[in-house]
């Protein structure tokens, strides 16, 4: 049985990362048993016309399609009458991408993050390349989670300024300051929950912004960015107190196979920046151990692997790249 990893919601006062708790997946619908059966008015079914491979198991977990965003990182975001409009003229109404905001909901019920791990060096300059950038933007507004969670208010000006700056380099500039003074307002009320919709505001508009700049990748590098960011934390809150039931949501296998494949077909201009084949490879890596068989409970030597290939991952996501030193 593969168990998911992907909502939070930090206590105040960097307290327990949010785990999301997991919505109740729906029930498959079971497939038509037989063959109707001939000349007995369907109410007995012939033995020998019987088709075990039509009966589906009404309690299994419904399985991902290939490229589908996981379920629980999926979200509809409000907007206003006039985003709603706009959003709707370029054919987006829901998250094209995974969103960072339910990706913290899953991490409820973590332990409090370590003060070393809540708080991250940010690069002095801006990227150079496109890939790195989207990269950097969702570590960013994972960044935004984390501190207002711990309560760290101090932090949200710089964050949110860096946001717009990476927005703009990135051709969305517009969208990311429209939402800039509302986060900074939020921070400075202590409003945590607005800041959080409003968080998911934001990464919904750049999203759209970058579908019709036909950019969709950049959108799928930000998600992967605050996923990457989120389990970072999450492994650092959860070795500093274990338990397999606090444990359960970062083993979620649906995560690591969605970025993988989604890195599979990106632009080849981007892996010349980037060491794509070796994320996809440490993404690889993280599914076969975040998957947990009928009746396996996480333990701290999985964790302790997780936490391993997290760190190479996050070094290869936004370490210098390609051709840098």
């Amino acid at each position: 049985m593969k168990i998911p990893f992907g909502t939070w919601i930090l206590a105040a006062g960097c307290g327990a990362i949010l785990l999301p708790v997991a919505e109740a997946a729906p029930k498959a619908e079971t497939a038509a048993a037989a063959k109707p059966a001939a000349d007995n008015g369907g109410d007995i079914i012939d033995p020998d016309e019987f088709d075990p491979s039509l009966l589906t198991d009404p309690n299994a977990k419904p399985q991902r399609k290939p490229g589908a965003v996981p379920l629980l990182f999926q979200e509809t975001v409000e907007h206003s009458d006039s985003e709603a409009h706009e959003l709707g003229e370029l054919g987006v109404n829901t998250y094209t991408s995974p969103s960072i905001r339910k990706i913290f909901e899953q991490l409820e019920g973590l332990p409090p993050i370590p003060e070393s791990a809540a708080l991250r060096d940010r690069p002095d300059k801006l990227p150079s390349d496109r890939c790195t950038l989207a990269l950097e933007m969702g570590f960013l507004m994972a960044d935004g989670f984390i501190v207002v969670q711990c309560g760290k208010m101090n932090d949200i000006k710089p964050i949110a300024l860096d946001l717009s700056k990476y927005g703009k380099a990135m051709g969305v500039g517009e969208r990311m300051n429209r939402h800039s003074a509302s986060l900074l307002d939020n921070a400075e009320k202590g409003q945590l929950e607005e800041f959080k919709k409003n968080l998911a505001v934001t990464q919904a508009d750049v999203d759209a912004e970058l579908e019709s700049l036909r950019d969709s990748d950049l959108a799928h590098l930000i998600a992967l960015g605050g996923w990457i960011r989120a389990l970072d934390a999450a492994t650092a809150a959860l070795n500093k107190k274990f338990t397999p039931e606090q444990a359960l949501p970062i083993f979620y296998p649906d995560a690591p196979d969605y970025f993988s494949e989604i890195l599979a077909g990106v632009a080849p201009e981007m892996k010349k920046k980037r060491d794509i084949n070796l994320m996809r490879e440490l993404l690889d890596a993280l599914s076969k151990e975040m998957t947990l068989e009928e009746g396996q409970k996480p333990t701290p030597e999985r964790l302790a692997k997780i936490t391993e290939i997290t760190a190479r991952l996050l070094k290869t996501a936004i370490g210098p790249a390609n051709g840098q030193h």
